[in-house]
């Protein structure tokens, strides 16, 4: 059984300290990564094909990165490849050929690295240090909460565009920041939601709609610890044949 990991290589060019490549590579086991993950002294921020991405992050370094030990973790989350495009229409996957597999995915892991330097070089521009988790699932928030319990998140950085964010302030519609601050993941993690570079306040609404979580109790839920587990990438279930 094959599972898929990914890196982020930073090269060395004349004296200057470059991004050059998103790398992404073929391993077995479960996961990769060593980089050791503190809570309490990073910063998440979740990143997609949106401009409110780009704008999330440049609130976080603005405001959370507050000493040079602080470390920032992009996360970015893609669809499980389930289908291979072919001239004709699409195979599944299973009945693709492992070319038409390999040559649909070099495609879209091209795409993926495209996508990520643009906040890779954001972050060195402000001389940040920048780690990368690729996740690969087709539920977004659902694998946003996984990874802040998983990795026992306690600062995350989400973007949402103008008009999600008119109905995220009364907590009726069903956007990623949304979910995300429903859901019980939000009682272990301080979250942050930014729209066109300012902050939305998203708590309140979300106390008005669960009445039964007091102030008191959702600190003492904060304060109770998370066992870290020291991955950088993960996916949401094995593939099988291909």
């Amino acid at each position: 059984m094959q599972r898929r990991s990914n890196e982020i290589e930073e090269e060395e060019e004349d004296g200057r300290r470059g991004l050059e490549s998103v790398r992404e590579s073929q391993l077995e086991g479960r996961s990769s990564g060593t980089v050791s993950m503190n809570g309490e002294d990073s910063v998440y921020v979740g990143v997609g094909k949106g401009d409110s991405s780009m704008e999330a992050l440049r609130w976080a370094i603005d405001n959370l990165m507050t000493s040079s030990s602080t470390l920032l973790f992009l996360i970015h989350v893609f669809p499980e490849t389930r289908f291979i495009p072919y001239p004709l229409g699409r195979l599944t996957r299973e009945k693709a050929s492992q070319e038409q597999v390999e040559s649909f995915m070099s495609q879209e892991r091209e795409k993926r690295r495209t996508l990520l330097l643009k906040f890779l070089h954001t972050c060195s521009a402000s001389k940040v240090k920048v780690e990368t988790i690729l996740v690969e699932s087709d539920s977004v928030a659902k694998a946003v909460q996984d990874l802040i319990t998983i990795l026992n998140i306690k600062k995350l950085v989400l973007g949402i565009d103008k008009s999600n964010a008119r109905k995220a302030t009364t907590m009726k519609g069903n956007s990623v920041p949304e979910l995300i601050m429903r859901s019980s993941a939000a009682d272990v993690c301080e979250v942050k939601v930014i729209c066109q570079g300012k902050e939305i306040n998203m708590e309140q609404a979300t106390m008005a709609r669960s009445p039964a979580k007091s102030p008191i109790a959702h600190r003492q839920k904060k304060d109770q610890p998370v066992d870290p587990f020291a991955c950088i990438c993960f996916i949401s279930k094995p593939k099988t044949n291909r």
